[in-house]
């Protein structure tokens, strides 16, 4: 029960970080710098306390194929998604969180049959679909005004495109999950994920930022992404393993409210009294 919890009240404020973090370096080195510094606390979590996890996902190579393919998914989710809130707002993002759960619950109740008996459940679908009115009535309020904006659209765009990549992505991880334990996912997926970011940095001669920044904001990013890969892949592939993907999809629901009460808090944002409501 406290895995949930937990998972909303910190990514409620994992998306305000992640807007932060776009303001201090470019979407492909912010993406290198996160996964990486989170894969190498993971993967130094793995051997203190999953060792035998560990060596069992190392002696199947075939394991090796599904995280490269998780890797490659979280890639261009995390670029849409920094892309697209860097233009939007943290808000603006939950929006996507809402629409994609009709998209992940169909996806996931085809392949799984553990996710089918969930939508059997009346209570299950009654409060899924007063969360999904809620939550999207909380964010359009707040962010009506900019969709006349055509940044604005151009990052509602991107944050579209997450959707998709998103469902993809929780059913790799679904099926992973069978056989491996989540933290190791975790560390290997955000390892190899940081990697082609990094290595995409270097092609497109965008690496040289890295030097240009400075020791300080390195170190925010660090933190920043330790924190987001902590929240946004290892708790998220733990709730995926013992909860579910769509019981994942509606804690998503939760999260909008909370980004605009951090928001408002932290960072003074407005929220309105229909928001309240």
């Amino acid at each position: 029960m406290i895995a949930p919890i937990i998972y909303i009240l910190f990514m409620g404020f994992g998306y305000p970080l992640l807007r932060a973090a776009t303001q201090l370096m470019e979407p492909t080195n912010i993406n290198a710098i996160m996964f990486l510094s989170g894969g190498i606390i993971f993967l130094i979590s793995c051997f203190i306390s999953a060792k035998i996890e560990l060596l069992k996902f190392l002696k199947n190579p075939k394991l090796f194929i599904n995280i490269l393919l998780l890797a490659l998914c979280t890639c261009g989710n995390m670029y849409c998604f920094l892309s697209g809130v860097m233009k939007t707002s943290s808000l603006a993002a939950g929006v996507f969180g809402i629409l994609s759960m009709p998209f992940s619950v169909i996806v996931a109740s085809i392949f799984f049959k553990d996710e089918r008996e969930k939508l059997k459940n009346p209570y299950f679908i009654i409060g899924s679909i007063i969360a999904i009115i809620g939550s999207f009535i909380f964010v359009m309020v707040k962010e009506k005004t900019a969709f006349y904006d055509t940044e604005y659209m151009i990052g509602i765009i991107l944050l579209a495109c997450t959707i998709p990549l998103q469902t993809f992505q929780s059913i790799v991880v679904k099926a992973l999950s069978k056989n491996v334990d989540s933290k190791v996912i975790s560390s290997f997926s955000s390892l190899t994920t940081g990697m082609i970011f990094l290595i995409i940095s270097i092609i497109l001669g965008k690496s040289q930022e890295f030097i240009v920044v400075g020791v300080k904001t390195l170190g925010i990013v660090a933190i920043i992404g330790i924190y987001a890969s902590f929240v946004g892949m290892m708790l998220t592939f733990y709730i995926i393993q013992k909860k579910g993907v769509i019981v994942l999809n509606v804690l998503k629901l939760i999260i909008p409210p909370i980004t605009g009460i951090v928001g408002y808090i932290v960072f003074k944002e407005e929220i309105t009294l229909m928001q309240y409501l």
